[in-house]
């Protein structure tokens, strides 16, 4: 995939004969860090679960790279996946693997059966370690995931989203279920991708103060539209008001 911007153009989403998400459109340039925002059912989560089509829309573009991939067949879908990684609210990690085996569980896409059968070389679980380190966790590398707390197990997620070196990152309320000390690692581990790798971020919030301290731009959602989409600093106290009111 190019190293282009991302551009979302009058994106519709129904469900259940409801409307979900409404004529959204926005554009994010290569490396912006975006703050999703709203109130509960405000449309935030199948808003991202479009962006790699988890949720096919009805209609819209969804163009990366300028190329409208909601027209993907099922082939390059899969190959543009590659590029998008999605780190979900409930942290996907597997209680019973190791750390770093959660983290290498994109590779096993490119496995052949024998390869499958032999399990990872000492070069995958060397890079595996390399992720870690990148989140902060090289030395949980060979702990069981079931004894990390819940910070760790998001800080895993993250690991293993950038096994799949990705172009965009997708975050949905990673930091929702933790204490203000596991928050901030999160966020700074995103921000820290975002300067240093160049990652573009996506990440639906609950909390506006982190959205302001993070994110170059700000996405305001309600009911299923945009309610604003502007630089972080020019958002105003009145604007958030109006979100969650």
């Amino acid at each position: 995939m190019e190293s282009k911007k991302l551009e979302v153009k009058n994106l519709i989403f129904n469900y259940g004969g409801k409307n979900i998400l409404n004529d959204i459109s926005f554009e994010v340039p290569k490396g912006d860090f975006i703050a999703i925002v709203g109130k509960s059912g405000a449309g935030k989560s199948t808003l991202l679960r479009c962006l790699n089509l988890l949720n096919k829309p009805q209609s819209g573009e969804i163009n990366i790279a300028s190329e409208n991939i909601v027209q993907f067949n099922r082939s390059r879908l899969k190959h543009i996946r590659r590029d998008i990684a999605f780190i979900f609210q409930d942290y996907n990690v597997l209680d019973n693997l190791y750390t770093v085996e959660n983290v290498l569980t994109p590779y096993l896409v490119k496995k052949s059966i024998l390869d499958l059968l032999m399990g990872y070389t000492k070069k995958e679980y060397n890079e595996g370690v390399k992720f870690l380190k990148q989140v902060g966790l090289e030395d949980e590398a060979f702990k069981k995931s079931k004894y990390l707390s819940g910070g760790q197990k998001q800080r895993v997620a993250i690991a293993k989203a950038l096994a799949q070196n990705p172009k965009i990152l997708l975050a949905d309320e990673p930091v929702s279920s933790l204490d203000e000390k596991n928050t901030t690692l999160i966020m700074d581990t995103f921000k820290k991708l975002n300067e240093e790798n160049g990652i573009t971020v996506l990440i639906n919030l609950h909390d506006v103060n982190l959205a302001k301290k993070y994110s170059t731009k700000i996405l305001g959602l309600k009911d299923g539209k945009v309610l604003f989409y502007k630089d972080s600093e020019k958002v105003t106290k009145d604007e958030f008001e109006e979100l969650y009111n």
